[in-house]
């Protein structure tokens, strides 16, 4: 495994009233890549679980809960956005930053050499790409393996988000200073910016952290009642991946390229009673909830 003393690696979590979930990630953080540096930005929980879990973890990561965020922009996200700002902000150095949400995990443990080939890329005529650590949910896109990055690009051109540019990324603090970046209110937006100040994102060949599958979710910091209906009817819960020992790591790691880096061929539940294809979002599959939840959103906001 990698010491990060001599290669420092930040880890910044952004998290909103899941203490479980949040206990989780940063457990996975700490176990997988020891001696990173763990900063949490929590957007002002006040679950009971959530505040007692922040208590425990201020012990071994910096806590930072921002002024609340009373302003009409970004309303969907709460204050993630205006947290991601000051986050990457306050980052002292010039550091590896890793973005990563309470409702992901870190999956495996870092090798050695793969810390070494980010710093050597950022250390490259001014490489100004996001780097995406995740495990890919799905693939529809076409897909494209360019070796020199270790990577992949996928055409994902002709969506909001995720050609450019995801909340969940790896890079180094000075290519967003060269790019005088400033996180607007949504990815969308952040997408656009991104496909004008930085190339195409990479997706690592060797992920490196994953979305939990089936969680109950947070839109605005409110649930409407057919999100939770919908939570109801696919048994959302707490849906931990078990992490790779070193061994598999490495093998997963020198796989052949081809073999594209889905969650659902390589992770393994804790639980196995979440049953396959995962989802991701209650609202998934679920046309009549999915309308009915964007009515219920419309009338909370125009009240």
């Amino acid at each position: 495994m990698t010491d990060t003393k001599s290669m420092p690696l930040q880890f910044l979590v952004f998290s909103f009233n899941r203490g479980d979930f949040l206990k989780n990630c940063v457990d996975s953080i700490i176990r997988c890549v020891p001696n990173s540096h763990v900063t949490i930005w929590d957007d002002n929980s006040d679950d009971a679980l959530t505040l007692s879990i922040l208590d425990g973890l201020a012990k071994t990561c910096d806590i930072r809960q921002p002024a609340k965020y009373e302003s009409g922009e970004g309303k969907l996200h709460g204050g993630l956005y205006k947290n991601m700002q000051s986050a990457i902000e306050t980052v002292s150095g010039n550091p590896l930053i890793c973005t990563i949400q309470d409702d992901m995990q870190v999956v495996r443990p870092l090798l050695t050499d793969e810390v070494l080939q980010w710093h050597a890329l950022y250390e490259k005529n001014k490489f100004n790409v996001l780097l995406h650590p995740g495990f890919i949910k799905r693939l529809k896109e076409r897909i494209t393996f360019v070796p020199k990055l270790n990577g992949y690009h996928i055409n994902r051109q002709n969506r909001s988000a995720g050609a450019h540019y995801s909340d969940i990324f790896l890079t180094r603090k000075d290519v967003l200073l060269r790019a005088n970046w400033h996180f607007s209110s949504n990815e969308a937006v952040n997408e656009q910016q991104a496909r004008e100040k930085l190339s195409q994102m990479v997706y690592m060949k060797n992920p490196f952290v994953a979305w939990l599958p089936g969680v109950p979710a947070w839109r605005g910091r409110k649930r409407t009642w057919a999100m939770r209906a919908a939570e109801r009817k696919g048994n959302c819960g707490f849906y931990p991946f078990e992490i790779m020992d070193e061994a598999t790591a490495r093998q997963f790691c020198e796989r052949p390229a081809k073999d594209i880096p889905l969650a659902e061929s390589y992770l393994t539940l804790s639980d196995s009673s979440l049953p396959k294809p995962w989802f991701y979002s209650p609202l998934q599959r679920r046309v009549i909830l999915r309308k009915l939840n964007k009515i219920e959103l419309r009338l909370t906001r125009s009240s």
